[in-house]
C-alpha cells in the first residue's frame, strides 16, 4: 500500500494538533486553569493518527486514561474538549467527565475510562450492536500493556473471536526495550511475554506487533485489520510499541535528542516541506488558542448541574 504525499501531510497535521493541544494542557494545568492531573499522549500520536485515518464517523473508539490523542484524531471539537478539561458547562459532558471519562458520541468516541482496561468490554458491546444492525461499522478498542492483563480484556478477546465481531483491539505498549535503551531501569515486569500480540493465537485471531512511532507502519497495519473487521471476518489484535515522551504533566515539554528517534512527529517531519510544516504548526497553534479562549470565557456549571444529565430517562 503506497501512501500519498497528501496522506502524509494529513498524518502530520493530526499529530501536530495533538501535541500542540497537549502542550497547552500541560501549561494550563500548571497555571491552575485545569483543575486536575492526568497522563498525556505525547509520543504516541502516530497510533491515533494512523488508526483513525481508516475510520468513519459511524465507527466507534473506546479509549484509555490517555484519551486526548484518540479523541482529537477521531475529529472531536477542540473547543469542547478543552472546556471539558477545564470543567466548564460547554464541555462535551458539561464539565463532569474530566480527562478520565470524557466522550463525544457525535464522532463515535464512546468513552475514555480511568479503570485500566475498563473500556474494552464496552467497546466489544458496541461491536456486537454493529453486527446485529449489519451497519458495517467497526469498533476500535485501545488499551495499554497493563490493561492487557485484565481479566475483562481477555474475556472480551475471547467473546469477540467466538462471535467474529467487527472489532480491532489495539494495545499501545510503552515498549520495555525502548525504555531500557534510554537507560531507564524496569523494576519489575508486567508481562511474561515480549509481545502482547502473541496472545491472539490463543483466541484464533490474527495478531501482530509493530513500531507505534512510525505512522506509516501503523496506518498499513490498522488498514488491514479494519478492512477485515468491516468485511465481517472478525477481530484482530494489534500491538504498537510506543515511547511515552512525557511520563506525566510535570515532564519536560520537548523530547531530548536521544528520544527524538522515537518521536513520531520528528520521524515524519523530514518528509514534509518546510513551508507546509510552518503553515500547519501556525494553524494548529491558532486553533488551540481559540479553544483556550472559548473555554476560559465559558461559564462554570451551577450547583444545580450536579443533578442534571446523571441518569438516562426511558422513552
Amino acid at each position: 500500500m503506497s501512501v500519498s504525499d497528501q496522506k502524509l501531510t494529513d498524518f502530520y497535521r493530526i499529530m501536530v494538533r495533538i501535541r500542540t493541544f497537549e502542550n497547552a494542557v500541560r501549561k494550563l494545568t500548571k497555571e491552575g486553569k485545569i483543575p486536575t492531573r492526568f497522563g498525556l499522549y505525547t509520543g504516541q500520536e502516530a497510533v491515533a493518527a494512523g488508526v483513525s485515518a481508516h475510520l468513519k464517523k459511524m465507527d466507534q473508539i473506546g479509549s484509555t486514561h490517555r484519551a486526548i490523542g484518540h479523541l482529537i484524531a477521531k475529529g472531536c471539537s477542540l473547543e469542547r474538549l478543552m472546556a471539558e478539561l477545564m470543567g466548564k458547562v460547554t464541555g462535551f459532558n458539561r464539565g463532569k467527565a474530566g480527562p478520565f471519562h470524557i466522550f463525544d458520541p457525535s464522532v463515535g468516541a464512546i468513552g475514555a475510562n480511568g479503570i485500566v482496561g475498563g473500556s474494552v468490554p464496552v467497546t466489544v458491546g458496541y461491536a456486537l450492536a454493529n453486527q446485529l444492525k449489519a451497519n458495517k461499522a467497526v469498533a476500535v478498542s485501545y488499551f495499554g500493556e497493563g490493561g492487557s492483563n485484565q481479566g475483562g480484556v481477555q474475556e472480551s478477546l475471547n467473546l469477540a473471536a467466538c462471535w467474529q465481531l467487527p472489532v480491532v483491539f489495539i494495545c499501545e505498549n510503552s515498549s520495555p526495550e525502548v525504555q531500557r535503551m534510554l537507560g531507564h531501569e524496569i523494576d519489575y515486569p508486567q508481562l511474561s511475554i515480549d509481545n502482547v500480540s502473541t496472545r491472539a493465537k490463543s483466541y484464533d485471531m490474527p495478531g501482530s506487533t509493530h513500531k507505534g512511532f512510525d505512522v506509516i507502519e501503523v496506518y498499513k497495519a490498522a488498514g488491514r485489520a479494519i478492512r477485515r473487521a468491516r468485511a465481517g471476518k472478525g477481530p484482530t489484535l494489534l500491538e504498537f510499541k510506543v515511547h511515552q515522551l512525557e511520563g506525566n504533566l510535570e515532564g519536560k515539554v520537548e523530547a531530548n535528542e536521544k528520544e527524538k528517534q522515537w518521536c513520531p512527529i520528528e520521524l515524519l517531519r523530514p518528509k514534509i516541506p518546510k513551508k507546509i510544516d510552518d503553515q500547519i504548526r501556525a494553524e494548529e497553534a491558532t486553533a488551540v488558542k481559540n479553544a483556550i479562549d472559548f473555554s476560559i470565557k465559558s461559564p462554570e456549571p451551577s450547583l444545580e448541574e450536579a443533578y442534571k444529565c446523571v441518569f438516562t430517562e426511558a422513552d
